[in-house]
């Protein structure tokens, strides 16, 4: 819940109460956008087998090569963290937008802004799973079948019910 919160633009860290909390969502949400900036996906991935022009293929050279893979990695690892973390301090320094507001409308427009914020903003603040709508369904149909109406057919309920949330 703190990191939809944090990830929420109407509140960010304003709607986090406990300053150690807020910290630990922060170093959470840079963690999250390191990994996600980490992904095969995100980071294309280079054929060992392609050896630079003129070179041979010795034991030596796929040494050579392996390290050489091992170093970019480093690299990349490192640059994700340090723009994970650029990114997520960047955010909260930006103005709130209102309450009335639509936060998945703000990642919308906000996705090339914060290219590496914008997937896990949409994932925390997906619409809450609710079974409000079901129950007020059953509700009805206890309303229509009753003890003294019993003997409608099935298909004439579901017909009464249909009518009667789509009116």
């Amino acid at each position: 819940m703190s990191l939809a919160t944090l990830l929420d633009p109407r509140f960010k860290l304003i709607g986090i109460v406990s300053p150690l909390k807020a910290t630990e969502t922060t170093k959470r949400l840079v963690t999250e956008c390191g990994a996600l900036i980490r992904t095969p996906e995100a980071v294309p991935q280079e054929n060992p087998s392609t050896s630079q022009p003129g070179e041979q293929e010795t034991p030596g050279n796929k040494l050579g090569h392996k390290l050489d893979q091992t170093v970019k990695m480093s690299r990349r690892t490192k640059n994700a963290t340090a723009d994970a973390t650029v990114e997520v301090q960047r955010y909260p320094a930006e103005l709130n937008i209102g309450r009335l507001e639509d936060p998945l409308n703000y990642w919308q427009t906000q996705k090339h802004v914060y290219p590496n914020l914008h997937k896990p903003a949409v994932t925390f603040l997906c619409t809450p799973a609710s079974s409000v709508p079901c129950e007020r369904v059953f509700s009805k149909a206890g309303e229509v079948v009753s003890k003294k109406i019993n003997r409608l057919n099935p298909k004439t309920v579901e017909k009464i019910l249909f009518l009667n949330k789509n009116q």
